[in-house]
């Protein structure tokens, strides 16, 4: 029983320690999740950007990205260097499971088409990588790391209530 309990006095420390640390990591991040282009504005099209005069079109991006929203990106633009014109993805992004949904898909291609880019960035093969259409929404999802670390102030909270809990009836038994 002693020994549950010194492993358990530990196991506190550790998350009461390790918490903070990730509280201050995610006020520094500064993620901005404000649109660049008004969503109403969006066409179907590719269209004439009126800043460069270059063909372009409207996407989305969801997620764990650091400038999420709707921008006018160069028409050619690939997964990879689109990621870039939203700031890129988060520490806690999953790169495996990058989910492009198709607003216009051509036919007999799937609405929702999945993409790994983590297996583009060990191999190179750029042949991994989906082409973007116009007015698609390239979702990234969290990673488990993100969950845990927005779960974690709530477990150490309940670890507390629970360890004054069992020091009261320590103190009530004797």
């Amino acid at each position: 029983m002693k020994i549950l309990r010194k492993n358990f006095g530990l196991f506190l420390v550790l998350l009461m320690t390790i918490q903070p640390l990730w509280a201050v990591q995610m006020e520094t991040a500064g993620q901005s999740q404000q649109p660049v282009i008004d969503r109403g504005s969006v066409d179907t099209r590719y269209i004439i950007d009126p800043e460069n005069g270059q063909l372009s079109m409207y996407i989305r991006v969801w997620g764990e990205v650091n400038d999420a929203g709707v921008k006018i990106v160069p028409s050619d633009t690939d997964l990879i260097a689109l990621l870039g014109f939203f700031g890129g993805p988060t520490n806690y992004a999953r790169l495996d499971q990058v989910r492009i949904i198709r607003f216009q898909p051509k036919p007999g291609e799937p609405k929702v088409v999945l993409a790994n880019i983590e297996r583009f960035l060990e191999t190179g093969n750029d042949a991994t990588v989906p082409p973007i259409y116009p007015n698609d929404t390239i979702v990234l999802r969290s990673s488990f790391w993100k969950v845990f670390r927005e779960v974690t102030p709530y477990l150490t909270l309940a670890l507390q209530i629970a360890q004054f809990a069992y020091y009261i009836n320590i103190v009530r038994a004797q």
